[in-house]
């Protein structure tokens, strides 16, 4: 079946054809005040709300018994097992220089070599946040409507966490 030619005076079917184009991509564009939303899962450190990118997150869980090593830096609370592997536990309060109530659980990162979990005070939740393009920095504010949190960077965090000859995940 085809269309009915369009007929408009004084335009040819070229004008006619980029009319129509110019139409069907400002139809097809998403309205200029809905920007990228981004999903964080958002936790508490010492009663302020914090939030990570939901893709960087392989699982949480309450925090388990911890085996302190040694001689660690002051932000590695030790080793857990988690799922049948052995998982670095770090003091994300003492990596972000915040207070903490005491953790009770923790968020096992999706990075493979060596894994990484953080000691969180408590997880609040899953929000939808308005996507950032501005440079990455370890924390940045992130405030929609009433909803304020720190949204923290995986990349510069793990940076932060381990040396670069143990990044390799």
């Amino acid at each position: 079946m085809s269309a009915p030619p369009i007929v408009a005076d004084g335009l040819d079917a070229d004008a006619i054809a980029a009319i129509l184009l110019a139409r069907q991509r400002a139809l097809s564009r998403p309205p200029a005040d809905e920007r990228a939303q981004e999903t964080l899962l958002a936790f508490d450190l010492g009663g302020v709300t914090h939030g990570l990118p939901i893709d960087c997150v392989r699982s949480v869980a309450p925090l388990p018994k911890v085996t302190r090593l040694p001689h660690a830096p002051p932000a590695l609370l030790g080793l857990v097992a988690w799922r049948g592997t052995v998982v670095n536990l770090f003091a994300l309060a003492q990596v972000l220089d915040r207070d903490s109530s005491g953790p009770a659980a923790m968020i096992v990162l999706r990075h493979d070599t060596p894994r990484i979990a953080l000691a969180v005070d408590t997880l609040a939740g899953v929000v939808t946040v308005p996507q950032d393009d501005t440079p990455p920095t370890l924390t940045r504010l992130v405030a929609e409507g009433d909803a304020r949190l720190t949204r923290v960077d995986p990349a510069l965090l793990i940076e932060t966490l381990l040396p670069s000859r143990l990044q390799e995940g």
